[in-house]
């Protein structure tokens, strides 16, 4: 029992020392992007059983995909209510090219596996209170920098500082801080 344990603990270890493993715990934690990974892990192991793949055949690897099936259909359940406890919303383009969704829930923005937008000197995630940018000198009093764009592409998420009333932070925008340009923003709700 010790022996096994001991494995399981060094072999969970070692897995998160893996940068991409690493990672890949990381983005689960998105809910957009664990919805879409648990959604396509489950629709390849159901074909398994639709096309009846050779490989289910092995009642161990036929177990193993059921098994698989049934753990990612529970994250992407999980996924799906975080992301009705949250604000969400999609990207508009302005200066330049924005697309894809946004959601803000338990002080974290999420942005989700569709994210693309522009590479610019200092692009940086904002969250403010005003609905609309453009209507302001932004960034505006209420405007919380969340940080440098980590990539122009793909899921991604950004720690929000604690304040008083989250509900009323309503836009997440997208602003060059160098070149003081707004790339595109989401107007987010419930």
């Amino acid at each position: 029992m010790k022996k096994t344990l001991l494995l399981s603990i060094t072999l969970l270890l070692s897995a998160c020392s893996d940068p991409e493993t690493a990672l890949h715990i990381d983005l689960l934690e998105n809910p957009l992007y664990a919805e879409r990974f648990s959604e396509t892990m489950v629709n390849t192991m159901v074909e398994l059983e639709i096309y009846n793949d050779p490989l289910i055949e092995d009642e161990t690897k036929r177990r193993i995909a059921e098994e698989t099936k049934e753990k990612w259909l529970a994250v992407a359940k999980t996924a799906r209510k975080k992301q009705r406890e949250g604000s969400n919303g999609n990207f508009l383009t302005m200066n330049e090219y924005a697309a894809g969704e946004v959601l803000y829930v338990e002080n974290k923005v999420h942005f989700s596996t569709l994210f693309e937008t522009e590479p610019g000197p200092e692009l940086h995630v904002f969250l403010t209170t005003v609905v609309d940018p453009r209507d302001v000198a932004f960034p505006d009093e209420t405007a919380l920098d969340l940080g440098i764009v980590v990539t122009p592409f793909g899921a991604q998420s950004y720690g929000v500082p604690e304040v008083e009333d989250p509900k009323l932070y309503r836009t997440v925008v997208l602003w060059d801080t160098k070149l003081e340009r707004l790339y595109g923003f989401a107007q987010i709700s419930n």
